[in-house]
This record gives structure tokens, C-alpha cells and sequence, in this order.
């Protein structure tokens, strides 16, 4: 008890505070800024908290890495645009309901799930930790490469009477992942001697075209606003209140966040397109999903506020970052002394449980900052596709050429636009894609890994009881959809 007290009259300091704030507005307003994301916002903000104390600096980097992710869930949700990789599931359903004129109440599904997903994750990381950390180093690289094949699956298999073209559209996305150099030999591969794509396809780019530059297109073929009923239906408190009525699927997907959390370089993108997917395969009404059906919001959002705090489980109690926005708050940690492993836990326990408190509370303050603020947002629904278009490609664009300052990056995400547009025409959708794009990487490198641990045995991706169980759901996730499919055409020929 004299530890728990120590710990909350060290939160409640005012610098703690004044940093616990100041780095909840600061990470949404990142997160809004399509392009930049965690990752980005913390490296920026690393030289202005150098002279602070460990623990107010760390309670400032914490605070804007957990609230970047709703602020991309912001623009998600009003103009299908995604802060960052983890918001790609929110556009889903959040900007089906936005066009329908509920962007007040797909607001209140996000904030409410980032509090509680938020909440959720971190009590379990408080008390779980050592647990989880054990539990994922039982992943080896055949395991972590199911993994992958899985979310592909699971992911492919969840659009709406087009698994074939979900699968293609992951393989596209799998066979852009290669361009760059080799994880092995560490030879060029499809570059064409363009220097800008030699360690691969930049992903913010890439996810600045799919969505954002597709979206601006696909609102200009007409001049209505977003919200194409003209209003907004509902508000802040309607979406609150519609959360608690669906208490199992907040729960499962809290679940599934933080174990994806747990695994390394799954990272929450991948957290939130699995949930929405399982939340979609759970449903008695599948066919509503995509076209804006607050579980799906409930799903996405939930499962990404719930992975963050997995996410630090092996990056604190290992050492081992889960994610790229993780690695630099490991970074960031043994800037200022906190060296992650073991005996942080009785070392700097101060400092870390410190760190965890105020993010506890961050996900309150979260939800009075988004009560507060998005009730002035839903006004851009309605404004006329004629302003929203131009702001759209501006913002996207400069967040493109702010990360590396290269108009290459402005020329991939113009690219991806396009090739984003056909494929919405054509029938398919873009997200397999980004996952492919997303989890290539890991596909490729643990394979290799995997055969050179085996001495070219391809028994290892068979052998342990993880693998076989994760190769089961595979194959299960992919005949779903036709088994449903079959007993749809049988109930008809009874009736």
C-alpha cells in the first residue's frame, strides 16, 4: 500500500500532470496528421522533454503514443482518411456510418473504445506482464510465420462475397512487400535502380495513397458533402451508449488486441483488421459489416487502444520492442536510465509504475478530450466535396513529404492512389493489401529463418503444437465463407 500510494502522489504532481496533458493533446493532434503516427511524434518530441525528470518525460512520451492512435481515428472516421497503419480497420465501418450522417456517434464508439481498450490493456499489463512476456517466447520463426499466413487469411476470407479477390489483393500485397533488399542475401530486388524504394516500399506512403488519395477521388466523381443524407443523425453520446450494449464483443476484442500486443512485429494495425474480422465472423449479421456497423467500430478501435499496452509487454519486461513506435520508447526509456528487462521491475519500479498509472488515466482524459472535441468535428461531414477534396490531397500529400522530405514519397502515394481507385472499381478492396504490405516482411524473413534454423527441414513449420493449431485456423478461416455459403443454397432448396 505504501508503494501504491507512492506512486499516485508521484502522478499527481503537477509537472506529472502538466505532462499527462500535455501529451494527450499533443498525441491526438499527431494522430490527426496523416503520415506521422507514433513513431514520428515521439522522435519529435524527444528533444523538448531531454532535461525533465525521467519520470515526467517518460509519462509525456507515453501519453502521446497511446492518444496518437485515436487522433487517426479521427480523420478515419470523417474522411476515410487513417492517421496511422492502426486506423485502417476504423474506415471500415466508421466512414460507411460517417456518410450516413452518424460521425457523432462513430466518435463516441472510438473514443469510448480507446478508453476502454486503453483501460483494459493496461490493468492487464500491470499485473500480467511477466506471464505475457513467457508465453511469447514460445513464438519461434515458424510460429511467427503462421501467424502472418493467418491474419492473411482471416483477413482475405472476411470480404464480403469476394474471397478469391481478398486473397489476390493480399498476394499483391505480399508481392510489393519484396521490392527492396533481400532479408538474406541483401541484394537489390525489383528496385530498378530507383534509390528511393531500395530498402522497400515506404509504408506511410503507401497507406497515404490506398486510402487517402482513393478517398479524394472517389469524392470527386460527385459535389455532395460526406455525409450524403445532407445532416448528421445522432451524436457524442448515442455512440457511448451503443458501445455498452455490445459488453462481449469490447471484451473480446480487448483480448485479441493485447495478445496480438504481445507478439512482436505484429504490431496494431494487424490487432485491429483481426478483430474487425473475427467481430464480423462472430455476428448473426455478417452482411452488415462495411457498410457502417457500430461493432465493427467497436472491434477495430477496442482491439488497437488494447494492443499498445501488449505492445510494451516484451519491450519493459524483455527488452524486446514489439512494434517500431515501441522501439523508440525503449529508446527512449535507456535515454534516461530505465533499462528494460527483469529487474526494472524492482530497480526503477517507481518510474514504470509511474509510467503505467498515467497512462491509465490518459485513457480517461482521452475520452473528456474527445467528448470535448468531437462534437465541432462532425461539422466537416458537411461541408461541400468541393473544399474537402483539395484539403484532403494538401494535408495527405505534406504528410507524404514531411517524413523523409522527398518528393518520391509524394510520387508512391500518388501511385498507390490510383492503383487504390482501380481496385475499388474493379471490386476489390485495398486492405488485404496493406496487410500483405504490412506483414511481407515478417512472412519472408521468418520463413528463411525457420529453414536455416532447420537445416532446410520444412518439418519445423509442422512440428509444435502453436504451429499446427495456427495452420488449422488458416484453413478453417478460408472455407468459412463457402461453407456459408453452401448452407445458404440448401435452407433455400428446403423452403
Amino acid at each position: 500500500m505504501d508503494a501504491v500510494f507512492s506512486i499516485i502522489t508521484s502522478l499527481f504532481q503537477w509537472q506529472n500532470l502538466a505532462a499527462l496533458i500535455g501529451g494527450t493533446i499533443s498525441g491526438i493532434i499527431i494522430g490527426v496528421l496523416p503520415g506521422l503516427g507514433p513513431s514520428a511524434g515521439m522522435a519529435l518530441a524527444l528533444p523538448f522533454v531531454l532535461k525533465w525528470d525521467p519520470a515526467t518525460a517518460l509519462i509525456f512520451i507515453g501519453a502521446l503514443f497511446k492518444c496518437s492512435n485515436y487522433g487517426g481515428s479521427i480523420t478515419a472516421i470523417l474522411v476515410n482518411t487513417p492517421g496511422d497503419a492502426a486506423n485502417a480497420a476504423t474506415i471500415l465501418d466508421g466512414y460507411p456510418m460517417c456518410e450516413k450522417g452518424r460521425a457523432g456517434i462513430a466518435l463516441g464508439l472510438s473514443a469510448t473504445g480507446a478508453m476502454v481498450g486503453g483501460t483494459l490493456g493496461m490493468i492487464c499489463l500491470i499485473f500480467a506482464a511477466p506471464f505475457l512476456a513467457r508465453f511469447a517466447l514460445k513464438f519461434g520463426a515458424a510460429e511467427y510465420f503462421w501467424v502472418a499466413v493467418f491474419a492473411l487469411s482471416i483477413i482475405a476470407a472476411s470480404v464480403k462475397g469476394a474471397t478469391i479477390k481478398g486473397i489476390i489483393s493480399g498476394g499483391m500485397g505480399l508481392m510489393i512487400s519484396t521490392v527492396g533488399t533481400d532479408v538474406i542475401t541483401g541484394h537489390e530486388r525489383f528496385t530498378f535502380g530507383w534509390a528511393a524504394i531500395a530498402d522497400g516500399i515506404p509504408f506511410i506512403p503507401v497507406l497515404v495513397g490506398l486510402f487517402a488519395v482513393t478517398q479524394a477521388l472517389v469524392l470527386a466523381e460527385w459535389a455532395e458533402s460526406i455525409s450524403r443524407i445532407g445532416r448528421v443523425a445522432g451524436g457524442f453520446w448515442e455512440g457511448v451508449t451503443t458501445y455498452f450494449k455490445h459488453p462481449f464483443a469490447a471484451m473480446r476484442s480487448a483480448a485479441i488486441g493485447l495478445f496480438i500486443g504481445v507478439l512482436p512485429a505484429v504490431g496494431m494495425s494487424s490487432a485491429g483488421l483481426l478483430s474487425w474480422a473475427e467481430a464480423k465472423r462472430e455476428s448473426k449479421h455478417q452482411e452488415t459489416f462495411g457498410t457502417g456497423e457500430p461493432e465493427g467500430v467497436i472491434a477495430s478501435e477496442t482491439a488497437t487502444n488494447a494492443c499498445m499496452p501488449g505492445d510494451l509487454v516484451c519491450t519493459v519486461a524483455l527488452g524486446v520492442p514489439g512494434s517500431i513506435g515501441a522501439a523508440i520508447f525503449l529508446g527512449i526509456m535507456i535515454v534516461f536510465g530505465v533499462v528494460p528487462g527483469p529487474l526494472v521491475f524492482t530497480e526503477k519500479a517507481d518510474i514504470i509504475y509511474s509510467v503505467f498509472a498515467a497512462m491509465v488515466v490518459t485513457s480517461f482524459l482521452l475520452f473528456l478530450v474527445g467528448m470535448t472535441v468531437a462534437r465541432h468535428l462532425v461539422v466537416v461531414t458537411l461541408l461541400p466535396n468541393e473544399i474537402i477534396v483539395p484539403a484532403i490531397l494538401v494535408v495527405s500529400l505534406l504528410g507524404s513529404f514531411a517524413i523523409n522530405y522527398s518528393m518520391s514519397d509524394v510520387v508512391i502515394s500518388l501511385a498507390f492512389g490510383a492503383i487504390g481507385y482501380i481496385m475499388l472499381k474493379g471490386g476489390f478492396t485495398p486492405v488485404p493489401l496493406l496487410l500483405g504490405l504490412v506483414l511481407g516482411h515478417m512472412v519472408e524473413s521468418n520463413y528463411h529463418r525457420a529453414l536455416l534454423l532447420s537445416r532446410g527441414s520444412y518439418s519445423i513449420f509442422f512440428s509444435s503444437a502453436i504451429s499446427k493449431f495456427l495452420i488449422f485456423l488458416t484453413i478453417l478461416s478460408l472455407i468459412i465463407p463457402y461453407l456459408g455459403l453452401l448452407w445458404e443454397k440448401m435452407t433455400r432448396r428446403e423452403k
